[in-house]
C-alpha cells in the first residue's frame, strides 16, 4: 500500500498489516505492539534528524521484517551531519529506555518494563558495530576520514564479523538451551550474510 507524504511516499506492505492486526487481537500482553512502537520510535528518531538537517528522506517502506528509510540525498549532507542522523535512532531508544524504567519506577506498570526492555535491546544492537546497522554505518563513516575506501571498506568487514560469529555461537547455544528461541541465532546470520553481499568480503 502507497500512501503519499508531501514530498515522500510511505510503503506498507500488506502482510505486515495483517499480522498487526492479529497481534492487537490476540497478544493481551501487547508485547508485540510495545516492541514494533521502539521499533518505529527509532526510525523517527532518524527522520527528525534529517528533518532537522532539512533532508526528507524519498521513501519510508514498513514491511513484515523491517523498517527501511531510502535517502538518496546522504552525498549533500556534511560527515557531522550524516552522523548525527545516523545515531538519532539508538538515541531515541535509549532516551525512551531511561523514561519508561523511571515511569515503571513511579507506577510500577509491567508494560513500561517491556517498554524499556524493547529499547534498551533495539539500541543497544543497533550500536554494534556491524555493517547495516547504525554503529556499523558511524564506524564506516569514521574509518572513511581516515582510511581509503578499499581499506576503510575492509577494516569494516573484519569488525563486522569479529563481532557477529561469536554472536551466532551464542544464539546457537540459546537455540540448543531453549530448544525454541532462534532469533538471535537467525539474526546473526542473516547479519553475516548481508555483510558479506554487500561487502564482497571473501572469506
Amino acid at each position: 500500500m502507497r500512501l503519499p507524504l508531501g514530498r515522500m511516499t510511505l510503503i506498507v506492505s500488506y502482510p505486515l498489516i495483517c499480522i498487526m492486526t492479529a497481534v492487537m487481537i490476540l497478544d493481551r500482553s501487547c508485547a508485540v505492539v510495545l516492541c514494533f512502537m521502539a521499533a518505529l520510535l527509532h526510525e523517527l528518531g532518524h527522520l527528525a534528524a534529517l528533518a532537522y538537517f532539512r533532508s526528507a528522506p524519498d521513501t519510508i517502506r514498513l514491511t513484515l521484517f523491517d523498517i527501511a528509510i531510502i535517502d538518496n540525498k546522504k552525498a549533500l549532507r556534511k560527515p557531522s551531519q550524516e552522523l548525527a542522523v545516523i545515531l538519532a535512532g539508538v538515541s531515541v531508544n535509549f532516551v525512551c529506555a531511561g523514561l519508561s524504567y523511571a515511569a515503571f519506577s513511579i507506577f510500577g506498570r509491567q508494560e513500561l518494563m517491556v517498554f524499556m526492555t524493547a529499547h534498551l535491546t533495539l539500541g543497544l544492537f543497533n550500536s554494534m558495530p556491524v555493517y547495516s546497522l547504525d554503529g556499523g554505518q558511524a564506524l564506516a563513516l569514521l574509518l572513511a576520514k581516515h582510511f581509503s575506501p578499499a581499506k576503510a571498506d575492509m577494516i569494516s568487514t573484519v569488525v563486522s564479523l569479529v563481532f557477529l560469529f561469536p554472536l551466532a555461537l551464542c544464539g546457537f547455544l540459546i537455540l540448543l538451551q531453549t530448544k525454541y528461541n532462534f532469533t538471535l541465532l537467525l539474526a546473526s546470520v542473516w547479519l553475516i550474510a548481508e555483510t558479506l553481499r554487500s561487502r564482497g568480503a571473501d572469506i
